[in-house]
């Protein structure tokens, strides 16, 4: 049987296309109340977080995925454990997905529309997804990022314009320290993307590639989420933004060409849905593939199956509108942050001592000639 596979490009695809749903939600959300009119350079900041959590977790998970190495490295049993809390994690952050696109898409309709309807319909649309091939939702989520990024770039064009650069400008010394204070925040708003990790054993290639890859990813993705940061901050300001939910959809009502087309917020809303989308498959793909080592006679598509059921339940049942939030703003963020740079730097470590000792057995061992 052929081995579905995909490549370094598709799971970065993957990966940034997801992580677009919490970034125009959480930036400049997070940010603003640490580095104030500075918070456009939060993305920028934080790069080197984001560049060491992909290089830990790629480190971590080349050749056999995250899941796999993370056996490796505990052993049987606390390596099941670790990988149960990643597990939970991955269905905090489904529920929480869904929760947060219903509520969106239940705003953009106004009253065309219920809670329950919207979510059970993007759960439904990721189960379907969740139980194909990964190569295929692979394909879709390169679709996906390319219609994210044009919708994006059509926003931000019209609104770069009408930016004032007064508003986020002149920055000064006292500046730096808050700017780079709120590297951590936006750091873990882009977090979301840890479980991408998971499928790196699923990936053809070597894994020097992948790390260039990521390297160009990551360093082009923060780049250009300044520059949108930029432009909402010097169309909204500051003060206005930090009072909105979403400062994004809310630059949207703003745009439009004269005679052509004007409020395209709730077309843009609409389309978000694929970044929503794409980042549920992704949690679904990688709880697939933590369960299949957890226990190999485990069947993959009926765990996608049970995962977006527990996760469509949670996110009607669990999550209120003002909980929602505050677990998106505060608690999330912070445990991404653990689970894609704390966690991960303990296990590199274990695994180098590891295999440090066991070439200092290995060399004790020999027999003399």
């Amino acid at each position: 049987m052929k081995r579905d596979t995909i490549s370094h490009t598709q799971l970065t695809a993957l990966v940034w296309a997801g992580v677009l749903a919490p970034a125009a939600e959480l930036l400049p959300a997070v940010t603003l109340p640490l580095a104030g009119k500075g918070a456009w350079l939060a993305p920028a900041a934080a790069i080197p977080l984001v560049l060491l959590g992909g290089w830990l977790l790629g480190s971590l998970s080349r050749g056999r995925g995250l899941a796999g190495s993370i056996r490796d490295v505990l052993g049987p049993v606390a390596g099941r454990g670790v990988l149960l809390i990643y597990m939970v994690w991955a269905l905090v952050l489904l529920a929480l997905r869904l929760r947060l696109c219903a509520q969106r898409l239940l705003s953009a309709g106004l009253r065309d529309g219920t809670m329950w309807f919207f979510l059970l319909a993007v759960a439904g649309m990721a189960l379907w997804m969740g139980q194909g091939k990964l190569s295929a939702f692979a394909r879709a989520g390169q679709l996906f990022l390319a219609l994210l990024l044009a919708t994006a770039g059509v926003v931000l064009v019209l609104a770069l314009v009408r930016a004032r650069p007064e508003l986020v400008l002149p920055l000064w010394r006292e500046d730096v320290v808050p700017v780079l204070t709120s590297a951590l925040p936006a750091a873990g708003a882009l977090g979301w993307g840890l479980f991408g990790a998971f499928l790196t054993g699923s990936v053809s290639g070597s894994g020097k590639k992948g790390g260039w890859h990521w390297l160009f990813w990551g360093l082009g993705g923060c780049l250009l989420l300044t520059l949108a940061q930029w432009t909402i901050l010097g169309n909204l300001g500051p003060a206005l933004a930090g009072r909105l939910d979403n400062p994004f959809f809310a630059l949207a009502k703003s745009v439009g060409v004269e005679g052509a087309f004007q409020r395209v917020e709730s077309v843009v809303i609409a389309l978000w849905t694929c970044a929503d989308l794409t980042l549920c498959v992704l949690l679904l793909f990688a709880l697939r593939a933590m369960a299949v080592e957890l226990s190999p006679k485990i069947q993959e598509k009926p765990v996608a199956a049970g995962a977006a059921l527990v996760g469509a339940a949670a996110a009607l049942a669990a999550f209120s509108r003002g909980e929602a939030e505050y677990w998106s703003r505060v608690i999330v963020p912070a445990g991404n942050l653990i689970l894609a740079l704390g966690v991960p730097a303990l296990l590199l470590l274990l695994k180098t001592l590891w295999q440090r000792g066991r070439k200092g057995d290995t060399s004790c061992g020999e027999s003399p000639p």
